[in-house]
């Protein structure tokens, strides 16, 4: 081989053992990187939490309860302490303790399509009938002549013995003064005319007199509402038209409520409150509250007045007075004894109770907590192991590669040794050709 051969050939070899070398440091640097995600992929590992499994045990309680014959009772809370009363007793436990019973409750609530409507309440009353009427002039009465006018002629009243025709007049004319009784004439028709009439006062100065008949109309006695197909009634206190439930029911509202709510009962007292009836339950409200309803949606006041704008009427609030579950609980000293020295409370001697009453001692477990608990246990362990096979996954994926990167730099690792012995080869070689070529005076 001559000198350039070998030199070019050197060069070439020295070129590839740097590429050998540069590919052997990037293999380096990213198994390096694959380490470090190793590493992560390990404290991330680490740091996962292993489920436990729940016990059944930390759902389960020790209750106590008791009864005094009515009520019973359920200890929900107890602490020990020394307590010594006035009397000398000494207490043990401050407890907590609650019942289930049954309150009369009065309840506000809201109507939001109250369909409010004004209704004049008309009764047919007896009232003066003017078409048949007659008068007399300068009546007197004396017990020799009876009644006679200012002409002297004799006049045939007759005394009104009728009790309902007395009381037809009495609500045509109104009530009778004292001293004054009905009287009645017939006209030529022989309609009956009526008149009152006190002889006494006629025996000492003559009057004129009128008789008028009688009629019966329609007299608009006052106002009432309907909401919607129902018609509301007014409440008084000790009234026969109101029913003793509705009168217990709204006191009860008014109780419950205060002279701050809705009904009070000065209303109640004055006829403001009204009962109405929805979907077969019985409410109570207020006339301001109907009046409220009524006006805002601007109704003409007239009877059965509806209209469209019945559909834009505000809310009517109303009351309700219903039996209601309601958990009462009370806090007392009481003393409890251990007699069975099972470590169990055996009975219980409250303060505010003369009586000392039998404990029954019974484990309750909160079965739903605990399926609550499997079932986030369940949940959890499949998470951790997903967790788990996804770190495996990547930590085989990662082995592989760099099980590839360290194959590569085994085979590069070879191939540089083939090229170092060729170079030294090559490097002999050359030695020889400067020898050969430029030893000339050796």
């Amino acid at each position: 081989m001559g000198m350039a051969a070998s030199q070019a050939r050197y060069l070439g070899l020295t070129a590839r053992k740097t590429n050998v070398e540069y590919e052997g440091q990037q293999i380096n640097q990213a198994r390096t990187a694959l380490g470090n995600q190793s590493a992560a992929l390990w404290n991330q590992m680490l740091g996962l939490s292993i489920p436990t499994v729940p016990s059944i045990t930390d759902f389960t309680t020790l209750t106590y309860s008791f009864s005094d014959g009515i009520n019973n009772y359920t200890i929900t809370d107890m602490q020990s302490v020394e307590n010594t009363d006035t009397d000398g007793t000494e207490y043990n436990k401050l407890v907590t303790y609650k019942t289930l019973t049954t309150v009369y409750k009065g309840i506000e609530s809201t109507n939001s399509n109250p369909q409010v409507q004004k209704i004049k309440v008309t009764e047919e009353q007896y009232v003066p009938d003017t078409s048949k009427t007659q008068s007399f002039s300068s009546v007197s009465y004396s017990d020799t002549d009876g009644f006679v006018d200012g002409d002297g002629n004799t006049l045939d009243f007759t005394i009104v013995t009728d009790a309902t025709k007395v009381a037809h007049y009495v609500q045509a004319n109104g009530e009778l003064e004292e001293g004054q009784s009905v009287y009645f004439i017939k006209d030529g028709d022989g309609n009956e005319m009526y008149c009152a009439i006190n002889p006494t006062e006629l025996a000492t100065t003559a009057k004129d007199l009128t008789f008028n008949g009688l009629k019966t109309e329609e007299v608009v006695t006052g106002q009432t509402y309907k909401l919607g197909n129902s018609e509301a009634k007014v409440c008084l206190p000790n009234d026969e038209n109101t029913s003793l439930v509705d009168q217990e029911a709204i006191r009860q509202i008014i109780n419950d409520f205060g002279e701050a709510g809705g009904i009070t009962k000065d209303m109640f007292d004055k006829g403001e409150v009204y009962r109405y009836e929805k979907n077969g339950n019985v409410y109570y409200t207020t006339q301001k509250e109907l009046d409220d309803c009524y006006d805002k949606s601007k109704h003409e006041e007239k009877e059965y007045a509806i209209s469209s704008n019945m559909d834009f009427q505000p809310s009517l609030t109303h009351y309700y007075a219903t039996n209601m579950d309601e958990v009462i609980t009370n806090t007392d000293y009481a003393i409890m004894d251990d007699a069975s020295g099972s470590g169990r409370y055996a009975n219980i001697k409250l303060k505010n109770m003369s009586t000392k009453f039998n404990l029954k001692a019974e484990e309750t477990t909160n079965q739903k907590g605990y399926d609550d608990a499997m079932n986030q246990y369940n949940y959890d362990l499949t998470r951790y192991e997903k967790q788990m096979s996804d770190i495996n996954a990547k930590t085989s994926l990662i082995q592989e590669q760099d099980r590839t990167l360290e194959l590569r730099l085994k085979q590069l690792e070879t191939e540089q040794k083939a090229l170092v012995t060729e170079m030294d080869a090559v490097k002999g070689v050359l030695q020889k050709n400067v020898e050969s070529t430029f030893g000339t005076f050796k």
